[in-house]
């Protein structure tokens, strides 16, 4: 089919950013994607401040003109964190939080990539790669290759899987997240329901499982309720069960919905997510904060670095592998080591029963784990980011 300058496989934030920064700077370069654009992804579609920086610096494009699109649908100013009934945490926002649909968000991306002059290919299923060749196949038998290839195909990535790694290292902490579309117009005519599933600011929740957090987050239409973290701990059924008692609590257990689940990366990142020809970003390499479950940014900011190491590598002769390292071991994985050692000492406290630091760790370093989250600080140290 032709040599291109890049071939990226996946059309999510990852794909297009990094199309987007690889067509601004004049190189050809082909998304190919098995879905049609606009497609379904089960996400709860919260942007933080760091995440606002990464679209105005990608897509230029501000808050207020992603809510002016219809993009960004709804705007919080405040938060409330609990332990089942008990709250830990709640009030103002140091910065709102910003919610998209994942349908309409990740349109808007990749359409700002064909904008830019990426050529899209939609509908073409990737089902074998070759990483030394940077090349793909797609399941209709077209053959894509470039001088450099990247993954951006999601958690169950076929380029990956393409890659020289222990299939068990990343199933060891591969996550799992379940989920509930609550449409406005039913939640109406509904009564018992818990105070939080209609309020007008997101509230997330320990104590329904091991690893993890549940979460009720509003938007416009809808409000998204869901479940995530390490099934593994004790197994899909307890974290069917999880989900459960999490969703009476919240008065929904008469629901009748159709629950839908989705791998999630949750601290199995690669620490090396390369090999010969080929970068892996955003969920295909689990770039996701393994605290959170954050991925939006990360998927912008490591396929915007996987991007700009490509573009060095065809422009100036540099090895996009080691620049893409070097620039991950300096601005990503800092925030996924420590955001993961967050985790293990907050999770290691409610599984005692120590509601009463974590109430304390949380409230009494007044906006500082707020910046953290929001990316203002650093998960290391809450050092301030710039």
């Amino acid at each position: 089919m032709g040599i291109h300058d890049v071939i990226i496989a996946g059309g999510g934030p990852a794909g297009a950013a990094a199309a987007t920064v690889l067509a601004k700077a004049g190189f050809s370069v082909t998304i190919v994607d098995r879905a049609v654009f606009p497609r379904d992804k089960l996400c709860a579609g919260l942007l933080t401040w760091k995440t606002l920086q990464s679209i105005a610096r990608l897509f230029g494009e501000s808050p207020e003109a992603l809510i002016a699109q219809g993009v960004i649908n709804r705007v919080s100013g405040n938060f409330r964190i609990r332990h089942r009934g008990t709250i830990l945490s709640q009030g103002p926002l140091v910065y709102p939080f910003h919610f998209v649909n994942r349908q309409v968000f990740d349109a808007w991306c990749l359409n700002h990539a064909r904008k830019a002059g990426a050529t899209v290919i939609e509908g073409e299923r990737v089902v074998w790669a070759d990483p030394e060749r940077a090349a793909v196949r797609t399941a209709s038998g077209r053959e894509f290759s470039g001088k450099w290839l990247i993954g951006a195909d999601g958690a169950l990535s076929q380029v990956r899987k393409s890659f020289a790694l222990d299939p068990e290292l990343w199933r060891a902490e591969q996550g799992l997240g379940l989920e509930l579309l609550l449409d406005r117009h039913w939640l109406a005519g509904r009564t018992g329901l818990h105070e939080d599933v209609l309020a007008d600011f997101p509230s997330i929740y320990s104590g329904f499982v091991d690893a993890g957090y549940g979460w009720v987050f509003p938007h416009q239409d809808r409000v998204i309720v869901g479940i995530g973290g390490l099934h593994r701990v004790r197994g899909k059924a307890a974290f069917q069960d999880a989900f459960d008692d999490f969703l009476a609590f919240l008065g929904l257990a008469d629901h009748g919905l159709a629950v839908r689940g989705y791998p999630l990366p949750y601290g199995n990142w690669l620490r090396r997510p390369s090999q010969g020809r080929t970068l892996l970003a955003g969920d295909a390499a689990g770039m996701v904060e393994p605290l959170f479950g954050e991925g939006i940014h990360y998927a912008l900011r490591t396929g915007e670095l996987a991007g700009q190491a490509c573009q060095a590598a065809l422009g100036q002769g540099a090895d996009a592998r080691a620049l893409y390292q070097a620039e991950l071991e300096a601005d990503v994985f800092p925030e996924l080591v420590y955001s993961k050692h967050l985790r293990r000492i907050l999770y290691w406290l409610m599984g005692k029963g120590l509601v009463l630091p974590v109430r304390g760790l949380l409230g009494g370093g007044g906006t500082l784990l707020q910046e953290m989250v929001h990316g203002m600080r650093s998960f290391r140290w809450l050092r301030k980011r710039t």
